[in-house]
Protein backbone atom coordinates (compact mmCIF):
# COMPACT_ATOMS: atom_id res chain seq x y z
CA UNK A 1 0.00 0.00 0.00
CA UNK A 2 1.18 3.53 -0.03
CA UNK A 3 3.13 4.78 2.37
CA UNK A 4 2.64 8.67 1.91
CA UNK A 5 1.36 10.27 5.05
CA UNK A 6 -0.84 12.95 3.82
CA UNK A 7 -4.65 11.13 4.15
CA UNK A 8 -7.58 13.71 2.46
CA UNK A 9 -10.01 11.92 4.75
CA UNK A 10 -7.99 11.62 8.06
CA UNK A 11 -11.04 13.43 9.56
CA UNK A 12 -13.36 9.74 9.54
CA UNK A 13 -10.76 8.72 12.09
CA UNK A 14 -10.33 11.65 14.07
CA UNK A 15 -12.10 10.34 17.76
CA UNK A 16 -11.75 10.99 20.80
CA UNK A 17 -11.86 8.06 23.25
CA UNK A 18 -14.15 8.58 26.79
CA UNK A 19 -14.69 6.32 29.35
CA UNK A 20 -14.97 2.50 28.65
CA UNK A 21 -16.03 1.77 24.88
CA UNK A 22 -17.61 5.02 23.92
CA UNK A 23 -15.93 7.67 21.44
CA UNK A 24 -16.79 11.16 20.54
CA UNK A 25 -16.34 12.59 16.90
CA UNK A 26 -16.25 16.34 16.08
CA UNK A 27 -18.61 17.37 13.42
CA UNK A 28 -17.90 17.62 9.78
CA UNK A 29 -19.70 20.49 8.58
CA UNK A 30 -19.19 19.43 4.93
CA UNK A 31 -23.12 19.65 4.24
CA UNK A 32 -26.58 20.27 5.12
CA UNK A 33 -27.04 16.49 5.37
CA UNK A 34 -24.69 13.95 6.73
CA UNK A 35 -23.45 11.50 4.02
CA UNK A 36 -24.11 7.86 5.04
CA UNK A 37 -20.62 6.85 4.17
CA UNK A 38 -19.49 9.36 7.32
CA UNK A 39 -21.28 7.78 9.69
CA UNK A 40 -20.43 4.05 8.66
CA UNK A 41 -16.70 4.92 8.39
CA UNK A 42 -16.76 6.48 11.49
CA UNK A 43 -18.26 3.40 13.09
CA UNK A 44 -15.83 1.54 11.65
CA UNK A 45 -12.83 3.26 13.09
CA UNK A 46 -14.37 3.29 16.09
CA UNK A 47 -14.90 -0.72 16.48
CA UNK A 48 -11.42 -0.69 15.09
CA UNK A 49 -10.10 0.59 18.69
CA UNK A 50 -11.78 -1.79 20.46
CA UNK A 51 -9.81 -5.11 18.19
CA UNK A 52 -6.55 -6.60 17.95
CA UNK A 53 -4.55 -5.24 15.21
CA UNK A 54 -3.61 -9.04 14.33
CA UNK A 55 -7.72 -8.99 13.07
CA UNK A 56 -8.88 -6.92 10.01
CA UNK A 57 -12.45 -6.26 9.21
CA UNK A 58 -14.06 -8.73 6.87
CA UNK A 59 -17.88 -7.93 6.57
CA UNK A 60 -20.07 -4.53 7.78
CA UNK A 61 -23.53 -4.33 8.04
CA UNK A 62 -25.31 -1.22 8.76
CA UNK A 63 -28.45 0.37 9.44
CA UNK A 64 -29.57 3.95 8.66
CA UNK A 65 -32.54 4.97 10.83
CA UNK A 66 -32.49 8.85 10.51
CA UNK A 67 -31.24 11.35 8.83
CA UNK A 68 -27.67 13.06 9.92
CA UNK A 69 -27.03 16.55 10.86
CA UNK A 70 -23.12 17.34 9.97
CA UNK A 71 -22.91 20.54 12.29
CA UNK A 72 -23.32 18.27 15.32
CA UNK A 73 -21.45 15.61 17.19
CA UNK A 74 -21.48 12.13 16.87
CA UNK A 75 -21.48 9.85 20.08
CA UNK A 76 -20.34 6.51 19.05
CA UNK A 77 -20.92 3.20 21.82
CA UNK A 78 -19.15 0.16 20.51
CA UNK A 79 -20.42 -3.13 22.60
CA UNK A 80 -17.66 -6.22 22.00
CA UNK A 81 -20.20 -9.29 21.37
CA UNK A 82 -17.44 -11.68 20.79
CA UNK A 83 -13.70 -12.70 21.11
CA UNK A 84 -13.09 -15.85 19.78
CA UNK A 85 -9.77 -16.98 18.59
CA UNK A 86 -10.10 -16.29 15.25
CA UNK A 87 -13.11 -14.05 14.88
CA UNK A 88 -14.50 -10.69 16.86
CA UNK A 89 -17.92 -9.16 16.37
CA UNK A 90 -18.50 -5.66 17.75
CA UNK A 91 -22.09 -2.89 17.29
CA UNK A 92 -21.56 0.05 17.26
CA UNK A 93 -24.77 2.77 17.66
CA UNK A 94 -24.08 6.07 16.73
CA UNK A 95 -26.13 8.77 18.17
CA UNK A 96 -26.58 12.80 18.03
CA UNK A 97 -28.39 14.77 20.70
CA UNK A 98 -29.13 11.42 22.56
CA UNK A 99 -31.44 9.82 19.15
CA UNK A 100 -29.69 6.63 17.59
CA UNK A 101 -29.31 7.67 13.86
CA UNK A 102 -26.97 4.85 12.81
CA UNK A 103 -26.25 1.07 13.53
CA UNK A 104 -24.12 -1.33 12.41
CA UNK A 105 -22.52 -4.81 13.09
CA UNK A 106 -18.98 -5.48 12.54
CA UNK A 107 -16.74 -8.87 12.24
CA UNK A 108 -13.36 -9.43 12.37
CA UNK A 109 -11.04 -12.08 11.11
CA UNK A 110 -7.63 -12.85 12.18
CA UNK A 111 -7.20 -14.76 8.61
CA UNK A 112 -6.53 -18.59 8.01
CA UNK A 113 -5.13 -20.23 4.42
CA UNK A 114 -7.82 -22.56 2.27
CA UNK A 115 -8.84 -22.70 -1.03
CA UNK A 116 -8.99 -19.35 -3.63
CA UNK A 117 -11.51 -18.34 -6.85
CA UNK A 118 -13.44 -15.03 -7.54
CA UNK A 119 -15.15 -13.47 -10.24
CA UNK A 120 -13.52 -12.10 -13.30
CA UNK A 121 -13.05 -8.45 -13.93
CA UNK A 122 -15.22 -7.10 -17.02
CA UNK A 123 -13.21 -5.66 -19.59
CA UNK A 124 -13.25 -1.89 -19.51
CA UNK A 125 -11.24 1.13 -20.46
CA UNK A 126 -8.02 1.82 -18.18
CA UNK A 127 -8.88 4.85 -15.92
CA UNK A 128 -6.33 6.89 -18.15
CA UNK A 129 -8.75 6.71 -21.19
CA UNK A 130 -11.75 8.14 -19.46
CA UNK A 131 -12.59 11.54 -18.46
CA UNK A 132 -14.09 12.09 -14.83
CA UNK A 133 -17.37 12.70 -13.71
CA UNK A 134 -18.21 16.17 -14.93
CA UNK A 135 -21.23 15.54 -18.17
CA UNK A 136 -22.46 12.22 -16.13
CA UNK A 137 -24.31 13.84 -13.18
CA UNK A 138 -27.77 15.67 -13.26
CA UNK A 139 -27.38 16.13 -17.65
CA UNK A 140 -27.32 12.63 -18.07
CA UNK A 141 -29.86 11.31 -14.69
CA UNK A 142 -26.39 8.76 -13.88
CA UNK A 143 -24.39 10.04 -10.90
CA UNK A 144 -25.56 12.60 -8.23
CA UNK A 145 -24.82 16.18 -8.87
CA UNK A 146 -23.35 16.29 -5.19
CA UNK A 147 -20.32 13.97 -6.39
CA UNK A 148 -18.87 17.29 -8.03
CA UNK A 149 -18.14 18.71 -4.96
CA UNK A 150 -16.18 15.87 -3.09
CA UNK A 151 -12.50 16.91 -3.28
CA UNK A 152 -12.14 13.34 -1.83
CA UNK A 153 -12.28 11.07 -4.29
CA UNK A 154 -11.34 10.79 -8.17
CA UNK A 155 -14.46 8.79 -10.33
CA UNK A 156 -13.99 7.83 -13.83
CA UNK A 157 -17.27 6.54 -15.34
CA UNK A 158 -17.19 3.86 -17.36
CA UNK A 159 -19.18 4.02 -20.59
CA UNK A 160 -22.68 2.21 -20.65
CA UNK A 161 -24.63 0.23 -23.00
CA UNK A 162 -28.35 -0.87 -22.90
CA UNK A 163 -29.10 -2.48 -19.50
CA UNK A 164 -32.20 -2.84 -18.10
CA UNK A 165 -30.76 -4.01 -14.59
CA UNK A 166 -29.19 -0.42 -14.69
CA UNK A 167 -25.51 -2.09 -14.65
CA UNK A 168 -23.18 0.51 -14.85
CA UNK A 169 -18.91 0.38 -13.81
CA UNK A 170 -16.75 3.30 -12.85
CA UNK A 171 -12.82 3.45 -11.39
CA UNK A 172 -12.60 5.36 -7.91
CA UNK A 173 -9.73 6.41 -5.67
CA UNK A 174 -9.02 8.49 -2.95
CA UNK A 175 -7.73 11.49 -4.61
CA UNK A 176 -4.88 11.95 -2.40
CA UNK A 177 -2.57 9.65 -0.57
CA UNK A 178 -3.53 7.55 2.51
CA UNK A 179 -1.23 5.96 5.40
CA UNK A 180 -0.14 2.76 5.14
CA UNK A 181 -2.39 1.06 7.50
CA UNK A 182 -5.35 -1.56 6.27
CA UNK A 183 -7.45 -0.39 8.43
CA UNK A 184 -7.35 3.02 7.65
CA UNK A 185 -7.97 1.73 4.30
CA UNK A 186 -10.31 -0.03 4.70
CA UNK A 187 -12.77 3.09 6.63
CA UNK A 188 -11.79 5.32 3.48
CA UNK A 189 -13.50 2.27 1.38
CA UNK A 190 -16.59 2.18 3.56
CA UNK A 191 -17.05 5.99 3.55
CA UNK A 192 -16.53 5.58 -0.54
CA UNK A 193 -18.88 2.50 -1.24
CA UNK A 194 -21.67 4.72 0.06
CA UNK A 195 -21.08 7.18 -3.05
CA UNK A 196 -22.86 5.50 -6.01
CA UNK A 197 -24.41 1.94 -5.03
CA UNK A 198 -27.70 3.47 -4.43
CA UNK A 199 -28.24 5.07 -7.90
CA UNK A 200 -28.12 1.90 -9.57
CA UNK A 201 -31.77 1.54 -8.58
CA UNK A 202 -33.31 4.32 -10.47
CA UNK A 203 -31.43 4.21 -13.49
CA UNK A 204 -33.49 1.35 -15.25
CA UNK A 205 -36.41 4.03 -14.78
CA UNK A 206 -35.46 7.05 -15.92
CA UNK A 207 -35.12 7.37 -19.59
CA UNK A 208 -34.88 11.21 -19.71
CA UNK A 209 -32.00 13.88 -19.02
CA UNK A 210 -33.55 14.40 -15.68
CA UNK A 211 -32.98 12.67 -12.80
CA UNK A 212 -36.74 11.79 -11.60
CA UNK A 213 -36.35 9.41 -8.09
CA UNK A 214 -34.68 10.05 -5.04
CA UNK A 215 -32.77 7.73 -3.66
CA UNK A 216 -32.11 6.78 0.05
CA UNK A 217 -29.97 4.25 1.51
CA UNK A 218 -32.20 1.91 3.93
CA UNK A 219 -29.13 -0.63 4.72
CA UNK A 220 -26.00 -1.25 3.59
CA UNK A 221 -23.69 -4.55 3.83
CA UNK A 222 -19.68 -4.77 2.88
CA UNK A 223 -17.74 -8.11 2.55
CA UNK A 224 -13.83 -6.56 2.49
CA UNK A 225 -11.94 -10.09 1.03
CA UNK A 226 -9.37 -8.66 1.15
CA UNK A 227 -7.25 -5.28 2.12
CA UNK A 228 -6.99 -2.67 -0.53
CA UNK A 229 -5.44 0.41 -1.17
CA UNK A 230 -7.90 3.07 -1.98
CA UNK A 231 -5.41 5.64 -3.26
CA UNK A 232 -5.39 3.44 -5.95
CA UNK A 233 -7.42 3.05 -8.85
CA UNK A 234 -10.00 0.04 -8.71
CA UNK A 235 -13.22 -0.56 -10.34
CA UNK A 236 -16.65 -0.44 -8.80
CA UNK A 237 -19.10 -2.61 -11.24
CA UNK A 238 -22.49 -2.15 -9.83
CA UNK A 239 -26.13 -3.22 -10.52
CA UNK A 240 -29.68 -3.78 -9.29
CA UNK A 241 -31.39 -7.16 -9.45
CA UNK A 242 -34.74 -5.92 -7.81
CA UNK A 243 -37.23 -3.42 -7.03
CA UNK A 244 -40.93 -3.04 -5.56
CA UNK A 245 -43.03 -2.05 -2.86
CA UNK A 246 -40.89 1.65 -2.88
CA UNK A 247 -37.75 -0.36 -2.59
CA UNK A 248 -34.58 -1.12 -4.59
CA UNK A 249 -31.67 -3.74 -4.11
CA UNK A 250 -28.28 -2.99 -5.66
CA UNK A 251 -25.21 -5.32 -5.16
CA UNK A 252 -21.54 -4.57 -6.22
CA UNK A 253 -18.25 -5.70 -6.89
CA UNK A 254 -14.97 -4.14 -6.69
CA UNK A 255 -11.29 -4.98 -8.80
CA UNK A 256 -7.76 -4.04 -8.29
CA UNK A 257 -6.79 -2.84 -11.53
CA UNK A 258 -4.71 -6.37 -11.98
CA UNK A 259 -8.24 -8.06 -11.89
CA UNK A 260 -8.92 -9.26 -8.38
CA UNK A 261 -11.65 -9.12 -6.45
CA UNK A 262 -11.24 -7.41 -3.16
CA UNK A 263 -14.63 -6.41 -2.01
CA UNK A 264 -18.49 -7.04 -2.49
CA UNK A 265 -21.30 -4.74 -1.42
CA UNK A 266 -25.24 -4.54 -1.70
CA UNK A 267 -27.49 -2.08 -0.48
CA UNK A 268 -31.22 -1.12 -0.17
CA UNK A 269 -32.62 2.18 -0.96
CA UNK A 270 -35.87 3.68 -0.81
CA UNK A 271 -37.55 5.69 -4.03
CA UNK A 272 -39.07 9.03 -3.36
CA UNK A 273 -40.43 10.58 -6.57
CA UNK A 274 -38.30 14.01 -6.33
CA UNK A 275 -40.98 17.35 -6.44
CA UNK A 276 -41.42 18.72 -9.47
CA UNK A 277 -39.92 22.20 -8.33
CA UNK A 278 -36.77 20.30 -8.12
CA UNK A 279 -36.57 19.31 -11.50
CA UNK A 280 -36.38 22.54 -13.22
Amino acid sequence: MNRSLTDPLAWLSELERLEGDVFVASPSGRSARMFGGEAAARALAAAQGTVSADRAVHVAQASYLRPGNPSVPLWLRVARLRDGRAFSQRRVDVEQEGRLIFTAMFSFHAGSGAFEHGDRMPVVPAPEELGGVEGWTEAAAVWPQWLLGDPSVELRPVPAGADQAGTRALWYRAAGPVPDDPAIHACRWLYASDLTLVASIRLPHERGSRKTWLMTSLNHTVWFHRPFGVDEWHLVVQRSSRACDGRGLASGKVFTRGGELVSSLAQEGLASPIPSVYKQ
